[in-house]
């Protein structure tokens, strides 16, 4: 499996100057620091060696002297670079205490800028903007100087297709695609001042949203207001280092949606330091223009990792089942995974054929090893499906009377804690246990609660404990009540401990837990209007198309709990509360319409991640009846369901009973026409040392390096060097940029300001 991102560098056709590696380089990122320590200046960062004194310049072995006072000028460059317009390049000199001298010359962020390393010009890429360090070395001394390429660029028109229009829809996202370039008539128009233009408003994405790196283009939609049909829009992006204005001719006639270039959007994000991200949309009609709708976005300094595997019921990628309403009259129930490079997923678990085929209900391990599914046919019998290999990785497990359904896979595979409540096809009325997987053999526990059902349950990345409903049982003074949220501690091979059980918040029930990547707290859905159907189910029981079934479908919050301080709070800017746009078809409550949520077990950027179903309006892409999902009952060959997969940023640093979430967006790569649900995020299998790799949570020993041919290969750990972000660690001290944390045994970036 890949990773959860594309190389730029092949991408963006970089070349990196190489300056000598302070703590060893791995890829941080897209772009590798081939610098290594933070990426920042090897010297002071004032543009000077050492606070010396005015000693001497060498030393009698030839080393320069550490008193020196080694200079590299201009000190601090800002430059103003407009894609398409004649490059402005800045010479540097080096002098050692006042007195110039010749150096080789390099630069820490090649994706930025390039320099000769002989003459000490530097000239811009124009692939990005932000901030670089220019490095002399002399001597076997170095000094350093900031400099700073302020990136414009203006765009008339689609140059070339962004992406695929396969099922994951046009660039994944859906819509039409870029449009055509605009007339100067239009320029003038979107240039000028417009005009207010009442009800016109943005509908997606969502105003302070926080976006990772590594992903696709969002689709900008918006509801027209008062005025003619839209004939063109004016996309503008602001941010420190990078500008954008790009004009677009209309993509259909219901002019109402239109995406940021795949290859602006990378500028975007590459060229963001951490800043606010302003967004504005200016439309044209009948030579005038209207608006503008603003939105202030974020920008992680990290790419997402890793894979989702998710259900999909009418994909068309496997087909096993008759009587959908439209096509073909087939669709398909299978589990499908999304790799950050792709527009549209790929079948995983299940083919085409009969409902012998369908494979569906689905837990995954973290490691990203192992997947375990029930079959269409009979959901109490269960397979394991070893996601190392691409080919004969299904294994039967037994007995086939659905205990292992809805289970708890440990972090490494080997072994699953099944559900005991009444989910489809699992073993009702039975205890949890721990079983060897894909044995199925149960395994010999100790303190493990006499009598406890546990329901939806999960372990946290590190595997030391367990999350789940607390559905039956006795453990001591406390009663199964099928609501509340159970805790156990858990220690291979089958040590158990430490049971706690927590009321939930107000009413409702809490399912489907999902532990941060820190361990200490969780993430769960709190389902607060019962489906009528099963327990925990995100189906509903209306089948008549006639009915808004508002009132019969369940309802869900995602809220998160505090191990500490047993603190419970609603996730209101992840589920969308006070701000989703209302419609009609019933979506009157989408903040109330989340379920099923799974973490990212690896944090990214300083946050984590989080997946989850939802049934809210994507903009106006999938608008009908939030419970208009089942092929069966509803037509959704060509108009997509919005029952679909959604991501949200949560600090890692969140304080306990305030909400550490931000606005949620469309996980891009779905199906569009299939209703999807029950994302598991987990890391790809492990790649063995010597193996290409991008940063060090792909490699089993927990470390990715430059591999001598310009690539990176996973390498045993080296000796008395620094870890970088993704890389292995014992503590925070063992990372090499400062303020690092050591999560889950991997470096990770400290959360935001």
């Amino acid at each position: 499996m890949a990773a959860w991102r594309w190389s730029l560098l092949v991408a963006l056709g970089i070349g990196l100057a190489i300056a000598a590696p302070a703590c060893g380089s791995s890829s941080d990122s897209e772009f590798p620091d081939l610098t290594g320590g933070d990426g920042g200046p090897l010297g002071g960062g004032d543009g000077s060696f050492v606070d010396g004194t005015n000693g001497g310049g060498l030393l009698p072995d030839g080393g320069l002297d550490p008193k020196a006072v080694f200079v590299v000028a201009p000190a601090d460059k800002v430059i103003d670079v407009t894609v398409g317009q004649p490059i402005p390049t800045v010479g540097y000199t080096a002098t050692v205490n006042g007195k110039q001298v010749d150096v080789g010359w390099s630069v820490d962020r090649g994706e930025i800028g390039t320099i000769d390393a002989a003459g000490g010009v530097f000239t811009p890429s124009q692939k990005l903007g932000g901030t670089a360090s220019v490095i002399a070395t002399y001597h076997g001394g170095q000094a350093s100087a900031k400099v700073t390429v302020h990136l414009h660029v203006v765009q008339n028109g689609a140059t070339a297709s962004d992406a695929g229009t396969g099922v994951g829809g046009s660039g994944g996202v859906g819509g039409e695609g870029s449009g055509g370039a605009v007339d100067n008539g239009t320029v003038t128009a979107l240039n000028g001042t417009p005009k207010a233009d009442p009800g016109l408003a943005w509908l997606y994405p969502y105003d302070q949203t926080v976006w990772p790196r590594g992903i696709l283009a969002p689709l900008l939609q918006w509801k027209p207001g008062a005025a003619a049909a839209y004939d063109a829009v004016l996309i503008q992006i602001n941010e420190a280092s990078f500008d954008y204005k790009g004009y677009f001719k209309k993509t259909a006639a219901s002019f109402i949606h239109h995406p940021i270039p795949q290859d602006v959007w990378k500028q975007l994000a590459y060229s963001n330091a951490g800043e606010a991200v302003t967004v504005s949309l200016t439309f044209a009609a009948g030579g005038a223009a209207y608006g503008p709708i603003t939105e202030t976005w974020k920008v992680a300094s990290g790419s997402l990792k890793g894979v989702v595997y998710y259900n999909s019921y009418g994909t068309k990628l496997a087909k096993n089942s008759t009587g959908a309403l439209g096509g073909d009259g087939k669709f398909g129930g299978a589990t499908l995974a999304i790799h950050g490079a792709s527009t549209d997923p790929v079948l995983v678990a299940g083919a085409s054929g009969d409902d012998t085929k369908c494979r569906v209900c689905h837990s995954v391990s973290a490691d990203g090893s192992t997947l375990i599914t029930e079959h269409g046919e009979s959901y109490g019998t269960t397979s394991r499906y070893d996601l190392k290999q691409t080919t004969g990785n299904e294994t039967a497990m037994t007995p086939t009377d659905g205990r292992f359904a809805w289970g708890a896979p440990s972090p490494d595979g080997t072994a699953v804690f099944s559900n005991a409540a009444p989910l489809p096809g699992a073993k009702t009325g039975s205890d949890s246990a721990l079983y060897a997987v894909p044995a199925g053999t149960p395994i010999t526990t100790t303190g493990f609660p006499a009598g406890l059902q546990a329901g939806t349950p999960a372990f946290s990345p590190d595997g030391n404990h367990i999350a789940f409903n607390f559905y039956a049982g006795t453990v001591g003074a406390a009663t199964g009540d099928k609501k509340s949220l159970g805790f156990l501690d858990f220690a291979k091979p089958g040590a158990f401990s430490n049971f706690a059980s927590y009321a939930p918040p107000a009413s409702g029930t809490v399912l489907y837990p999902s532990f941060l990547p820190t361990n200490d707290g969780v993430v769960f859905q709190l389902e607060t209007v019962y489906s009528g159907r099963g327990f925990g189910e995100t189906r509903s029981t209306c089948d008549d198309p006639t009915k808004a079934c508002s009132s019969t479908g369940p309802h869900g919050e995602l809220w998160w709990f505090d191990v500490k301080t047993k603190a419970s709070t609603r996730l209101d800017r992840l589920n969308g509360k006070g701000y989703l746009p209302v419609g009609a078809n019933a979506h009157d409550a989408d903040a109330t319409l989340n379920y099923e949520p799974t973490v990212n077990p690896v944090p990214s950027g300083g946050y984590a991640w989080v997946v989850f179903t939802s049934r809210r309006m994507y903009g106006n892409v999938a608008t009908i009846n939030p419970f208009w999902s089942d092929p069966r009952n509803f037509d959704i060959s060509a108009t997509p369901t919005p029952k679909k997969l959604w991501v949200a940023a949560v600090d890692l640093n969140g304080t306990p009973g305030t909400d550490p979430s931000h606005p949620a967006f469309y996980l891009p790569a779905q199906e569009l026409l299939a209703g999807n649900s029950r994302g598991y995020w987990v890391v790809d299998p492990c790649k063995t040392d010597g193996t290409s790799c991008e940063t060090g949570d792909e490699c089993c020993g927990g470390f990715c390096r430059p591999n001598g041919d310009g690539g990176f290969a996973c390498v045993p750990p080296p000796t008395g060097q620094c870890s970088q972000e993704f890389e292995k660690c014992t503590t925070a001290g063992d990372c090499c940029d400062t303020g690092s944390l050591c999560v889950n045994g991997r470096c990770a970036k400290p959360p935001p300001n």
